[in-house]
């Protein structure tokens, strides 16, 4: 057995030197059949798997050396496209996930309380959806009719302590009390709008709605309670689950490669305006993405997020305050992520 794995090993790590001019032959003939894909009938899909990992471990460790720390996460992120004639059927989907625990032992440990060992802080959580069908006006036509869905909210739920974390878990100690502050679904940003979308050229396009509707769910009465989601409230016996609004929205895409294909640029931006109640207030959700790529598939991802909806309280960041946060409020919001990514097309 062990004379076949070694066998193996060195056929691994042969082959892909002596192969190297086929596989960059059948790599370009690769993109030029994707390429021809998109442009016939039928289905493309693929997709990109980013991870974020650390792991340090010190037991007995020297005064100073630091503490225990376990993080995982990533970035998930799939597409399938669609077209038949003048039809096309564009989605997105896309999950940044990750959590960290830093050091070991209790946080606290007392006969009135229970002993709660050292709890996962979430870090990101951020799940999105995105479907659009359109209909060319004619065949070499830049415009088309077309229907806009979107979906945002988050998987994990969220514990927020008395120290300002977002904690995994639910629990209560002598120094820290955790409560439970968002879900799935709670909240949740829908929108649809039906529309026209603008495609100058392949790396730009352009949809615009003039009747769009947006809602934002709070699927649980606890937290739609505490007013912070966007729900419509009046106090904390008289509020509603969602609240529906009617408006403008304007979305960009943008996509751009650079220095012979190594450097992928995307941008995505959405604007909603609520005529229905200070529509001078637009939300604005906007995604940043930069790729090197540097080997076969995989490719050093930079990703942000700037977000602003003024019916949203956002947690107020203040460096000065225990935990980094000054309680909620209406601020922007803004994201950066680093990855390592894995890019296929099925």
């Amino acid at each position: 057995m062990k004379s076949i794995l070694f066998c193996c090993l060195i056929l691994c790590i042969c082959l892909p030197v002596h192969g190297q001019n086929d596989d960059n032959a059948r790599i370009t003939g690769l993109k030029k059949a994707v390429y021809k894909e998109i442009k016939e009938d039928g289905w493309l899909s693929g997709g990109g798997l980013g991870l974020d990992m650390g792991q340090l471990l010190q037991i007995n460790p020297k005064v100073g050396a630091g503490e225990n720390r376990l993080g995982f996460g990533g970035a998930i992120s799939v597409f399938a496209k669609f077209k038949k004639g003048l039809m096309s059927f564009d989605n997105t989907g896309s999950l940044n996930m990750g959590i960290v625990k830093l050091g070991t032992g209790v946080l606290a440990s007392t006969t009135s309380f229970e002993e709660v060992k050292q709890p996962y802080q979430k870090s990101i959580d951020e799940l999105r959806i995105n479907s659009r069908l359109g209909y060319k006006t004619s065949p070499k036509s830049k415009f088309s009719y077309a229907a806009d869905f979107g979906f945002i909210s988050q998987l994990a739920p969220t514990y927020r302590g008395t120290d300002n974390k977002n904690y995994l878990k639910k629990f209560q100690t002598s120094i820290i009390t955790s409560t439970l502050v968002a879900k799935l679904f709670a909240p949740a940003y829908v929108t649809f709008a039906p529309g026209l979308d603008y495609k100058p050229g392949k790396t730009l396009s352009f949809f615009l709605s003039p009747f769009g509707f947006k809602s934002v769910i709070v699927a649980d009465r606890d937290l739609a309670r505490l007013n912070i989601h966007g729900n419509k409230w009046n106090s904390v016996d008289d509020f509603k689950l969602s609240d529906s609004q009617l408006g403008g929205l304007l979305k960009g895409n943008f996509t751009e490669k650079y220095s012979k294909d190594h450097v992928v640029v995307t941008s995505r931006m959405t604007l909603f305006s609520n005529y229905l109640h200070e529509p001078g207030n637009i939300d604005i959700d906007w995604i940043n993405e930069v790729g090197f790529n540097i080997f076969k598939g995989f490719q050093i991802n930079l990703w942000s997020n700037l977000f602003y909806d003024h019916d949203v309280q956002v947690q107020v960041t203040d460096y000065d305050q225990v935990g980094g946060v000054r309680g909620t409020g209406r601020r922007v919001s803004f994201t950066e992520q680093l990855l390592i990514k894995y890019n296929v097309i099925f």
